[in-house]
This record gives structure tokens, C-alpha cells and sequence, in this order.
């Protein structure tokens, strides 16, 4: 991946997991899904996760606190061609 992306750690994606859990409102589209996060956007708080039931991508922007919204934490899903696209076009404008 090209900045501001990085491929992450085992260790930071433990952490990253947990905050995606904390932060889901039952009414979330991810809640109860099993997630892996794969990669950060060093820029701000995105983070990709692969979603095993949707066989799909996922771009989540982290808001670091509780939410009770369907809406919150933002979510965008891609197939992998997407993702790459959409990271691809990330890293053009940074």
C-alpha cells in the first residue's frame, strides 16, 4: 500500500479490533460481524478491515468513543478491486 496507508502490526490489529467492537451500536451494519484490521491511513483515524460474512473490504473511520448510531462509526464496503482503487486514489491527493 502507498502512504498515507500502511499495512499493520498483529499487535495493532488486536488493538484495532477492539475499538471497532467498543465503538458498534447494535443497530451498526458490522455489529456482531468478525472483522480483521488490515490496514491504517496514517493521516487519520480510517482503518481497513476484511469482514469475513460480506467476503468484502471495509473502510471505518474510528471515532475513538461509544457510539449509539447505525451511522457511527462511518462505514464504506468495497470488493478488493475497489479498495484499491479508492487507496490508490487516497494516495494521489496526499
Amino acid at each position: 500500500m502507498l502512504e498515507p496507508w500502511w499495512v499493520i502490526s498483529n499487535h495493532m490489529e488486536e488493538s484495532l479490533n477492539k475499538e471497532l467492537i467498543k465503538e458498534l451500536s447494535p443497530n451498526h451494519c458490522l455489529y456482531g460481524k468478525k472483522t480483521v484490521a488490515v490496514a491504517k491511513r496514517q493521516d487519520n483515524d480510517d482503518v481497513v478491515y476484511w469482514i469475513y460474512e460480506l467476503n468484502k473490504y471495509v473502510v471505518v473511520h474510528l471515532t475513538y468513543s461509544r457510539e449509539n448510531s447505525s451511522e457511527y462509526p462511518k462505514t464504506q464496503l468495497f470488493t478488493l478491486n475497489e479498495l484499491k482503487k479508492y487507496c490508490e486514489n487516497v494516495s494521489n491527493y496526499y
